[in-house]
């Protein structure tokens, strides 16, 4: 009877995930027809719906950026580019629509860089549709800032052989009134109001404290205004300590005295931290990126690096706390934590 009674159980709970599975594919299909479509709004209100079970893959994450940034929310459009590519770091939309962003924002040469990247070392992972925002991309930079484009041959050279001026431009964004319909903006504030509230429930955890200015915002994973990840080699060649640099102390202290946000804050302690890493002055890089977990405590990247850090000190539990406070487990890591802490 027990036996009898297990496999009931066993039937009816296969019978419920294959349902919440169905209207989970179902859900992601509904996403991307109302995404390709054009209908920002609609999507995010379908985005909060996947929140619900829980599922939420690089695709739903990149089109969320992406709904978010053509709403004109930049900052968790950020937030969500920077949630893709920390679970997919060679997803090359995420880092055009990256590019785009920033160029947005008027950082120029930071837009130029990560674009830059994406033709010299994505080039043949591109869809067509990621060639096409690309090259629509540089087709507005060569039409309004020509000059600066001009200054990175990989970008103009790609630009001109793939005959670019036949193209639209494409940087601006879609009015909000027009992505949404009527009522645009408020029903823009409703999906996102919603989505919030979902995620946040999601997590099933209180949130850490955080400085006024901070405190109503979203509680998501916040990160830097440019992902280190964006850069990966290039990195390392910028950020390289030189002889006779500022300790981490007096760069710690520079960072938290200085007038700027706080991503910006977590951003320069990292980089920072970068160069200390390959200079082998690992307590200086933990102090750095330590400085950074108060400013938040979740954020992906740093969390990895600091579990890199304690990996090349040695000090495996620590590795493994910091690794297992990731939102999703990288196997990396945990091969490079298993590997060198038995050295």
């Amino acid at each position: 009877m027990s036996s009898f009674k297990h496999k009931i159980n066993n039937k009816r709970k296969k019978q419920q995930e294959s349902i919440a599975l169905k209207e989970l594919v179902d859900l992601k299909k509904q996403m991307k027809e109302q995404f390709d479509a054009k209908k920002y709004v609609e999507a995010m209100d379908t985005m909060a719906e996947i929140a619900e079970h829980k599922k939420m893959d690089p695709e739903i994450m990149f089109m969320g950026a992406a709904c978010y940034f053509m709403t004109g929310d930049n900052e968790r459009a950020t937030k969500w580019i920077n949630n893709t590519l920390s679970y997919d770091p060679q997803n090359v939309g995420a880092r055009i629509l990256l590019g785009r962003l920033c160029l947005t924002e008027g950082k120029t040469e930071q837009g130029f860089d990560v674009l830059t990247f994406v033709v010299e070392n994505q080039k043949v992972a591109m869809t067509e549709k990621d060639k096409e925002q690309l090259l629509g991309i540089l087709k507005y930079c060569n039409d309004n800032i020509g000059g600066e484009l001009e200054k990175h041959p990989s970008l103009f050279e790609y630009f001109k052989a793939n005959d670019g001026e036949k193209l639209p431009t494409l940087l601006e964004r879609v009015p909000t009134g027009e992505a949404a319909g009527n009522g645009g903006a408020s029903k823009a504030k409703a999906a996102v109001d919603r989505l919030k509230e979902l995620l946040h429930k999601s997590k099933g955890q209180k949130s850490e404290k955080q400085p006024m200015q901070e405190k109503n915002k979203v509680n998501e994973p916040a990160t830097e205004d440019i992902p280190t990840t964006v850069y990966e080699n290039k990195t390392a060649k910028t950020t390289a300590v030189k002889e006779g640099a500022e300790s981490a102390t007096e760069f710690m202290n520079k960072v938290m005295s200085s007038n700027i946000s706080l991503r910006e804050k977590i951003q320069s302690l990292n980089n920072y931290a970068s160069g200390l890493y390959l200079n082998d002055d690992y307590d200086g890089a933990l102090k750095l990126l330590k400085k950074a977990l108060e400013i938040d405590s979740r954020d992906p990247f740093v969390l990895r690096n600091i579990a890199y850090v304690c990996v090349a000190m040695k000090d495996k539990e620590k590795a493994l706390a910091f690794a297992k406070a990731l939102p999703m487990m990288d196997f990396g890591l945990l091969k490079a934590i298993k590997g060198h802490c038995h050295e």
